[in-house]
């Protein structure tokens, strides 16, 4: 079983990744736009702005309440936010002893899940700027509990859980039913 999956995985690899870059400029103003408003509901008023920038995989953060001087507080890649569908997808299609419209059903719930994921991420790294990339702005508005927080929230979600979700998803959807069963004693 595993052989075929490491070999399903390969095979999948190209066409998941090609399939990513089809989508990634639309799928990259989906987030911006998800996130901000997102932040909007927890902001009063609504003075952060998303950007895209002239490169799509960037996006500018900005706030309408600082000085015209400093009209981009931060860029952020959103292709490193959400690069890991490609693995995702491939892990998904090449599950095998699965049919198609299973592995493809399986794989709809998975994106959802990733989406809300990314967007929480988007969300995480707009308060890590705020949080402590602002200087003394930062340490009035979100002191050392809040620069801890959305920091450290911030690093698990980017580096450790994003990498892991492909995995986490994929197991939680097929590791059950493609381990070998014990009979019952």
């Amino acid at each position: 079983m595993a052989p075929r999956l490491v070999r399903n995985v390969l095979l999948w690899l190209l066409p998941s990744i090609l399939a990513w870059l089809a989508i990634t400029s639309f799928y990259n103003r989906f987030l911006t736009i998800s996130a901000e408003n997102l932040l909007h509901l927890v902001e009063s008023p609504n003075v952060t702005r998303l950007l895209p920038k002239e490169d799509p995989a960037y996006i500018s953060i900005t706030r309408s309440d600082f000085p015209a001087s400093r009209p981009n507080l931060y860029q952020v890649r959103v292709t490193d936010i959400h690069f890991n569908l490609f693995l995702l997808t491939a892990l998904f299609l090449a599950t095998p002893a699965v049919g198609m419209k299973q592995r493809l059903g399986n794989l709809a719930w998975a994106l959802i899940i990733s989406a809300f994921f990314h967007i929480l991420l988007l969300f995480l790294w707009v308060k890590f700027v705020y949080a402590t990339q602002l200087g003394d702005w930062s340490t009035a508005h979100y002191g050392e509990f809040g620069y801890n927080l959305f920091g450290m929230a911030k690093h698990l979600l980017d580096l450790p859980f994003k990498l892991a979700l492909p995995l986490a998803l994929w197991s939680a959807f097929y590791l059950r039913s493609l381990l070998p069963q014990r009979p019952a004693s």
